[in-house]
This record gives structure tokens, sequence and C-alpha cells, in this order.
């Protein structure tokens, strides 16, 4: 993060963990309300992303075209 940037999302609880990451209940704090905030752990060897994290950044960014209220963009 650069020096002097503002954080969107601040992290309130986690929510639950798994595998591939963790879940948070955050505050957006540009406008007050509660999202989910998933951090994702993700493992680099010699041949690049693993494959999982390579189809939750695909899924996540099918998900963009979605306008419904609980996708945050």
């Amino acid at each position: 993060m650069a020096h002097g940037a503002s954080i969107q999302y601040e992290p309130v609880a986690e929510i639950g963990g798994g595998a591939y990451g963790t879940v948070y209940k955050a505050r957006d704090t540009e406008s007050g309300q509660f999202v989910a905030l998933k951090s994702v752990r993700v493992r680099t060897d010699q041949n690049g992303l693993p494959v999982s994290t390579v189809r939750e950044v695909a899924l996540l960014k099918r998900l963009e075209q979605f306008d419904h209220p609980n996708v945050v963009r």
C-alpha cells in the first residue's frame, strides 16, 4: 500500500476460514455499509500461481457482470 493511501474496507470480525483464505465482516469506510471481505492465501511456486487461485479469481471476475447488492465491485 502506498504511503498516505486510504483503506476502503476495515475488517470488523472473522466470519470463517478455510483452505484458501479467511472471510471477514468488514465496514466500507466510505459508505459505512457492512460487507464480506475475503482474504485469499496465495502460495506461489516455480510454476506461478496455483490453478485453484486462478479459478477463484476467474469466478470473482465473472461476478462483476451481475448487478446485485451483495456483489462488491
